[in-house]
């Protein structure tokens, strides 16, 4: 009787708890649909690389998490972290969250943090969100239609149909990420999970055949399997990915792609391998062909006759599987079970493709000299360049590295050779820079424990074929993603990152589901001190993000009324903009310039020396406050951040230019305040630029030479303009005669402009009047506006 008894209460408690869940389903229903939109929606915003756009996504990626703690909270759940995945996850936020105090410029620190707690919180979400394999299907789904929706995005750009900034630029597309290589590591990442789910399309048919052929009843699900409409749809979706794949002409995305691609192969078992590979190669051929002679018309603006070959390919990727639809009527639908036939057929097939692949190589030795060519790999070798440097900057900083944004804020400095790039183009060096030893230990766990996860997964229930076929594909994506990061920066992108971060997620919250993993039953009473502490944690992270980007907003308004010469409302925007947002420099800088115009000086001054205590490292930055002190006359200043200029970007030939400029500027300011005392040694800096340029070029070795991006370091007709300048204002007319001539043969007109009317000055110093009114004459065309400063020049002093 007792034992009835017990075994009738057991019985109840099981039904309540049952109940209680499918009460509260509506709200994971929310939670669950809001991580949908999150992963939908950001690459359509540039692919969320910029920090407004990501601080909106944190304000919702934070509803969707407190909703979902919320809901975990009322099934008596209260753990919230379970595992060393969990741990590492948080890790990484926390620990950007530690260099921000310690980081060179803390503006760039409080992004990075905002983007890793934006990963975080979607990791947790997906983790928690994710029951069943249903669950994970949906949110693939989502994810493949917005890659295919960003394909076709790419397409309509090229063709005009939409204007993406930099998403098309005659040779390549780059659609709404508007970087071509960050877009072929999405696609490809996105692919295999568009051959997942034409495999499990396919699968379905070959069963609903094998049914058939057993003489089995069928019900309404098995004839529309065994007709596969969803088959023909994701073979267009797959010709669509892959075809802007191609037409992205990522040398380093397709490489990687092709190596994951066949890691893909060993893992799907023998049937999946064959079908795989022949449909993959089908539709790459086609693919391929139609893509070059698409990118060809566009460029030949016959965007029609585009739209028609790109037409014919979803056509053909129809007719491949209609094809493909008989060969499983005729010939796999009756090898089930089969293996070594599918194992004999892959093999002959593998052979077949690599021969024909060797022959075509073999008759076009061209093409091997063109990959293995310097001009082929410069790209690559930078990449190596620029890890380099990353390394050094490691070595300064190893605990915890320069902060967030630490290698844009100070790489210049950092440089063997000129060259260009606000990020390492390697995720796992930046981490570095940014955060040390520590973070690169964080991210090292975290791929450690996720590949764990997914072997668990993978070998938790054999029988399961769809777990071993999910863990296996979210090995490959993450592999996709995370090998791509090595050589670029794809995960700067935080849209590709949301896709990494939600298969990690995905991952382990499948295996544990699978893993039947039990909630102490100790505490039937949920307390509310987890839910409180979330919720404030939450609020903090949703003001903090609301504060950043109403800052954003402010700042720009304030521009949009200084453009319209409305200095009283910008100021104000300004500030408020400086008051939300105490760590950015842009701000500062900005309010110091409308407080320069305004006669503030000493408010300029402040708010510019502000700018350079947020961003020690930027040539810009510092620039800005050197010429603040110069319009504000504080000359000694000036003088002394002028020879701080230098250092923080020793190769930027724009550096040498502002330097002989503002030294110029500088002297003149104490030659029309009457202060003589130091103009002399100002002009002489002036001058002493071009032997400063020509040491460091003498520094520079072969390879330094070799891989140069950008403009040579040179003596050009700037850097002799201000020395013509100089040496007029010192009295040595001679020298300044030579390099202004010089100057006025520039092949930029502003410059051959300004070098005639100080040519002109020149001559009328001289007592040549009609030399200079010539002169004059062909400023006037040149550069107006500057030529009407000539009476203004006429009237400072000479030492």
């Amino acid at each position: 009787m007792t034992a009835k008894k017990k075994k009738s209460k057991k019985e109840v408690t099981i039904k309540s708890s049952l109940k209680d869940k499918q009460e509260f389903d509506w709200l994971h229903q929310i939670a669950f649909w809001g991580l949908a939109l999150l992963l939908f929606f950001p690459p359509y915003f540039r692919g969320l690389f910029f920090a407004p756009e990501q601080e909106k996504a944190l304000m919702f990626a934070t509803l969707v998490f407190w909703l979902t703690f919320l809901w975990r909270w009322l099934q008596n759940d209260h753990k919230f972290l379970r595992g060393p995945l969990d741990w590492f996850a948080l890790a990484l936020p926390v620990v950007y969250i530690i260099s921000t105090f310690t980081a060179v410029n803390k503006g760039y620190a409080i992004d990075e943090v905002v983007k890793n707690i934006l990963y975080f919180l979607t990791y947790w979400s997906a983790s928690r969100l994710v029951r069943n394999e249903e669950d994970v299907h949906k949110l693939l789904h989502v994810i493949y239609v917005s890659a295919t929706g960003v394909a076709l995005a790419g397409l309509a750009t090229a063709t005009g149909i939409v204007h993406i900034k930099d998403g098309f630029n005659g040779t390549y597309i780059s659609s709404t990420f508007q970087y071509h290589n960050a877009l072929a590591a999405y696609l490809g990442a996105v692919l295999f999970i568009g051959f997942y789910l034409w495999n499990c399309a396919n699968d379905r048919q070959c069963d609903a055949l094998v049914n058939k052929l057993n003489n089995t009843k069928e019900t309404v699900d098995v004839k529309l399997a065994r007709l596969n409409p969803t088959g023909y749809l994701y073979a267009c979706g797959n010709f669509l990915l892959l075809a802007v794949l191609i037409g992205s002409k990522s040398r380093g995305g397709l490489l990687v792609f092709g190596v994951v691609f066949i890691l893909y192969l060993l893992g799907i078992g023998p049937k999946r391998r064959l079908t795989g590979l022949l449909m993959t190669g089908y539709l790459g051929a086609v693919s391929y062909g139609v893509t070059g002679k698409f990118i060809s018309l566009v460029q030949n603006g016959q965007h029609n006759t585009a739209w028609l070959w790109i037409m014919a390919g979803i056509i053909l990727a129809l007719a491949g599987q209609l094809a493909f639809d008989l060969l499983n009527r005729l010939i796999f639908g009756r090898w089930p079970g089969d293996d070594k036939k599918f194992i004999t057929a892959f093999v002959i097939l593998a052979a077949i493709v690599i021969v024909a692949t060797g022959i075509w190589i073999t008759g076009k030795p061209q093409i091997t000299e063109k990959i293995s060519s310097f001009e082929y790999l410069k790209t690559a070798f930078h990449r190596f360049y620029y890890m380099e440097s990353a390394l050094n900057m490691i070595k300064e900083r190893p605990l915890l590295g320069w902060g967030g944004g630490g290698w844009k804020e100070a790489y210049e400095a950092y440089l063997s050779y000129r060259y260009t790039t606000r990020e390492v183009h390697s995720y796992y060096f930046q981490v570095g820079v940014e955060t040390g030893i520590a973070g690169i230990i964080i991210v090292l766990g975290i791929w450690l424990s996720f590949l764990a996860s997914a072997c668990r997964l993978f070998f938790a229930n054999k029988v399961n074929d769809t777990n071993r076929q999910l863990a296996w594909l979210f090995t490959v994506v993450f592999f996709m993603l995370a090998g791509h990061a090595l050589i670029d920066f794809d995960l700067s992108l935080s849209a590709i990152t949301l896709v990494l971060w939600s298969v990690v997620g995905m991952t382990y919250g499948l295996q544990r589901a699978v893993k039947g993993e039990k909630r102490s039953q100790a505490k039937q009473t949920a307390g509310f001190a987890p839910l409180v502490a979330v919720t404030v944690v939450s609020l903090v992270v949703l003001l903090i993000s609301a504060s950043l980007f109403n800052a954003f907003n402010l700042y720009n308004q304030g521009i949009s009324y200084l453009r319209a010469n409305n200095a009283a409302r910008g100021v104000e925007s300004l500030e408020k903009a400086a008051a939300y947002n105490p760590f950015n420099a842009n701000y500062r800088i900005a309010l110091s310039r409308v407080y320069s115009g305004l006669g503030k000086s000493d408010d300029a001054v402040a708010e510019a020396r502000a700018a350079v205590d947020l961003s020690p490292y930027s040539f810009a930055v510092r620039n800005n406050l050197v010429k603040i002190a110069i319009a504000s006359g504080s000359h000694e200043l000036a003088a002394g951040e002028i020879e701080n200029t230098l250092q923080l970007a020793p190769n930027n030939i724009e550096v040498y230019e502002e330097y002989a400029q503002n030294y110029v500027n500088l002297g003149v300011k104490e030659l029309t305040s009457g202060k003589k005392e130091m103009v002399r040694e100002y002009f002489k800096q002036a001058i002493n630029v071009m032997q400063l340029i020509n040491n460091r070029v003498q520094s520079l070795n072969e390879k330094d030479n070799k891989m140069w991006q950008g403009p040579r370091l040179a003596v050009n007709g700037k850097i002799k303009l201000f020395a013509g300048q100089a040496y007029y204002f010192m009295g040595n007319f001679t020298e300044a005669q030579k390099y202004l001539q010089q100057a006025s043969k520039s092949g930029k007109k502003e410059i051959k402009g300004q070098a005639l009317v100080w040519l002109a000055l020149l001559n009328e110093k001289k007592g040549r009047v009609v030399q200079a009114n010539k002169l004059m004459d062909q400023a006037n065309k040149l550069t107006p506006e500057f030529a009407q400063k000539y009476p203004d020049l006429k009237k400072i002093p000479l030492l």
